[in-house]
């Protein structure tokens, strides 16, 4: 199994925090960066070969990578990614895309027991929502029937849609037909998109399963706001979880 992270965007809405290096390089409270904290969770569950995609200040993910001489990198770039969305930076890695795949968004952060329950949980194709949560405003949610993914996407706020986070467990089979339908969109000019509105159009064909992550935590950094929230709340579940170890 793979993991893909996308790490292509330029973070215009995190004011000067992005000026000088990419969103996923922000530190969290520990000092640890975004970016490197998911190489850690990842490789401490078994994954060993990322492609990650990139956008500005590649070199400063090019210095993460190195300190883990045991993992296998391959940098992917979005040369125009001050223009597109990352339903280009996921057609640019097509050819990668080869295998069973841990699929994410590089601005994410989570705990280290989310990937260990969504790599063991029995479904080939997985994705997450929190069905306890309140329903966001501007980020996604997914619609949902006898737990199957119907839809994604930003402007749904029916019954059967929860909050969802773009992180995917993905078996090859449905891999293939998501990057077909990517690489349509990204022929016939719709590069400003999400790469979830291709997967729209094909979701009737695949079985996606949903797994809650309301006993654990995963969340997206958008803004300064955001930033500051989510390390302060990684930090008290962190905490946590290390009691709960500690114990036995």
């Amino acid at each position: 199994m793979k993991a893909i992270i996308f790490n292509s965007g330029i973070g215009s809405r995190m004011a000067g925090l992005t000026e000088n290096n990419p969103k996923c390089m922000l530190k969290l409270y520990n000092g640890e960066t975004i970016f490197e904290r998911q190489i850690r969770i990842l490789s401490d569950c078994g994954i060993e070969n990322f492609i990650v995609t990139t956008g500005p200040f590649k070199e400063q993910l090019y210095e993460v990578a190195d300190k883990f001489k045991n993992l296998n990198f391959q940098f992917i770039a979005n040369e125009d990614y001050k223009n597109t969305n990352y339903i280009v930076s996921m057609n640019n890695v097509n050819t990668y895309l080869d295998d069973d795949v841990l699929l994410m968004h590089g601005d994410l952060v989570f705990n280290k027991s989310l990937i260990k329950k969504l790599l063991a949980n029995k479904n080939k194709s997985v994705c997450l929502y929190n069905e306890e949560k309140v329903l966001p405003q501007k980020d996604f949610k997914g619609r949902f029937r006898d737990n199957k993914l119907l839809e994604v996407s930003v402007n749904i706020f029916d019954d059967d849609c929860y909050a969802f986070q773009p992180l995917y467990k993905l078996a090859k089979k449905d891999l293939q037909l998501w990057k077909e339908k990517v690489a349509e969109f990204v022929k016939a000019g719709n590069v400003k998109v999400y790469a979830e509105n291709a997967l729209n159009e094909i979701l009737y064909n695949m079985s996606i399963y949903g797994m809650s992550y309301k006993e654990d935590y995963i969340d997206e950094i958008d803004n300064e706001e955001d930033y500051k929230r989510v390390s302060n709340e990684i930090k008290e579940f962190d905490s946590r979880e290390l009691n709960i170890h500690k114990t036995f």
